[in-house]
């Protein structure tokens, strides 16, 4: 059994719990708050064994085996390195860190205490994703051609400028909140490397990239245009196009429904979509693995080392980086 512990009890944290519930071998034991209302809080809404009013407590104690983290990013390598120094695997939203140089430190630690690190890139493991990625590697509709995906949605509508999105200091910003999801999915098709890339980006005035469209040409010839949006709704979905038909994904980034040539399928997940990732990653630790088939280590990293390019593209420096 994997006994799960959880950091950052918000609104993304409630829909994990929920799915816990559909996997067999996986169990929320604990949840740690920064303080003691946010304990008693969390003991009442979501009824933990255990409650710890500091992540620490919770890192040092021998009632969990594993946590999820879902605290904005900017917190992911400091909590994600608490945890993996006490012998904890570690289930880290996306994005995993960051940048690179965060996620080497926690790639090292993960190695030295032999724990399993996952990103929770929880769209890679839907069943709509995992059929389009099918499709691809059985080269059923022939040499992908090109690929666009629109993702974005009005987060940033009467949010005080000193919010997560709109700081920098707190690396925020479409980019890793919304272009990471398109990235990973760009990732998990190509099979080749970048040739050319071209990034714009609009800027909003707390200088945080609000909207992006990063174009990518790999070495196969295949075209990805790439659009992310904090600031506006822009369609959602994915088309991909072949030598031999097209495939449209309805919802991109919790894709129940995909159109092949024109023809509606329905491909379900189960739950709120995210029972899919934890039984992925509770499977991995029951078969005493560290490193997850649908989005490893080495995705991950790949992953970062583009986004790290894509900023440097486009000027993006976080202050906390200089």
């Amino acid at each position: 059994m994997v006994k799960f512990g959880i950091v950052g009890a918000g609104g993304i944290a409630k829909k994990f719990i929920h799915d816990m519930t559909y996997v067999e071998n996986a169990k929320l034991v604990a949840i740690a708050a920064r303080t003691p209302e946010k304990a008693a809080a969390y003991k009442k809404e979501y009824h933990p064994e255990y409650v710890f009013s500091t992540y620490e407590e919770m890192a040092k104690s021998d009632v969990i085996n594993a946590v999820y983290i879902a605290t904005p990013h900017n917190f992911h390598y400091e909590h994600a390195l608490m945890f993996i120094k006490e012998g904890k695997h570690v289930l880290i939203e996306k994005p995993i860190t960051v940048n690179t140089k965060q996620l080497d430190l926690l790639l090292a630690a993960a190695k030295k205490h032999k724990v399993l690190m996952m990103e929770a890139m929880w769209t890679s493991f839907l069943p709509a994703t995992q059929w389009v990625k099918t499709m691809i590697n059985q080269n059923l509709l022939g040499k992908l051609k090109k690929v666009v995906i629109n993702f974005g949605f009005p987060l940033t509508i009467n949010k005080k400028i000193t919010h997560r999105l709109l700081n920098l200091e707190l690396a925020g910003g479409g980019l890793l909140d919304m272009g990471v999801y398109p990235i990973h999915f760009y990732l998990s098709v190509s099979k080749s490397e970048v040739k050319s890339l071209n990034v714009k980006a609009q800027f909003t005035k707390t200088h945080v990239d609000g909207t992006g469209i990063i174009g990518i040409i790999d070495e196969d010839q295949t075209e990805y245009i790439l659009k992310y949006s904090i600031n506006k709704l822009i369609g959602n979905k994915a088309v991909l196009t072949f030598e031999h038909g097209e495939i449209i994904m309805k919802d991109f980034h919790s894709c129940q429904e995909v159109k092949l040539n024109g023809r509606s399928m329905p491909i379900p997940f189960e739950g709120e979509g995210f029972t899919h990732e934890i039984r992925s990653f509770t499977d991995t630790i029951l078969a005493n693995k560290l490193n997850n088939p649908i989005v490893s280590l080495e995705d991950s990293k790949k992953s970062m080392l583009l986004l790290d390019r894509i900023r440097n593209e486009m000027n993006l420096v976080y202050p906390f980086e200089k």
